[in-house]
């Protein structure tokens, strides 16, 4: 089975969503440690006046070593309202906004106790309406959390095996991560991505790369998947046929 595995991230970028179209199976892998001020906390739009940043603030716990889906969010800084307001007026006037705001904004205001129960429904919204059919699941749900001691390598490839994956589609920073002769020796194969971002249009003059996926999908609609498919992996793609 085609298999992608990633931290969540939140509000990703359309890099993010074209591994979870290009595999079978796309696993969050939330019992890894976090990192501060990562994108597994932030991710950005294109405003009236350029790149916004958006930042979700979390409770401090006094360790460096918590897994990413015990991460709490801080709501203290009343930041919630502040991140609907910008992404309403950053897309307000784009040709779909109207169409997928409302299901977003539902996510944006739930305002749940950790930080993995509030990405992993907006990444599930956000490939929803691309339609992408991929099956989305949590790694906490796979295996043990005291898996999280093993070295990289040993971890992933022990979360491919236990999902039944034969094929890892990894970003191309695990290149220098991971142990890649591991992965033949366990009958696992691995492709590495090459995502080549494409151009659509935006509101706005001029065009921006790498904002939040929400951009491709105010601004262009049923067209989004159609569009982040041209910028796909050639070599995942001929393993795919």
């Amino acid at each position: 089975m085609h298999t992608t595995i990633l931290q969540p991230t939140y509000l990703p970028w359309m890099g993010y969503f074209e591994m979870i179209d290009a595999t079978e199976q796309f696993i969050v892998f939330d019992h890894v440690q976090f990192e501060p001020k990562s994108w597994q906390q932030r991710n950005q739009i294109r405003g009236p006046n350029g790149v916004i940043m958006l930042s979700v603030p979390v409770q401090s716990d006094g360790t460096l070593n918590i897994a990413i889906g015990r991460k709490r969010i801080d709501y203290k800084q009343g930041w919630v309202r502040k991140h609907i307001r910008s992404i309403e007026s950053a897309y307000s006037k784009a040709p779909f906004f109207e169409k997928y705001f409302g299901g977003l904004r539902e996510i944006l205001a739930s305002e749940p106790e950790r930080l993995v129960e509030w990405t992993l429904p907006l990444i599930r919204y956000i490939a929803d309406c691309f339609g992408m059919k991929s099956t989305i699941r949590l790694s906490s749900e796979i295996i043990a959390e005291n898996e999280g001691q093993l070295d990289k390598t040993d971890r992933v490839i022990s979360l491919c095996r236990q999902a039944g994956a034969t094929l890892l589609y990894d970003g191309a920073t695990a290149k220098t991560i991971l142990e890649i002769d591991r992965f033949a020796q366990n009958g696992i194969g691995i492709i590495f991505q090459h995502y080549a971002h494409p151009v659509y249009p935006q509101v706005g003059r001029g065009f921006i790369p790498n904002m939040s996926a929400i951009d491709l999908l105010f601004n262009c609609g049923s067209e989004s998947l159609a569009i982040l498919r041209t910028g796909s992996n050639e070599e995942l793609n001929r393993h795919a046929e």
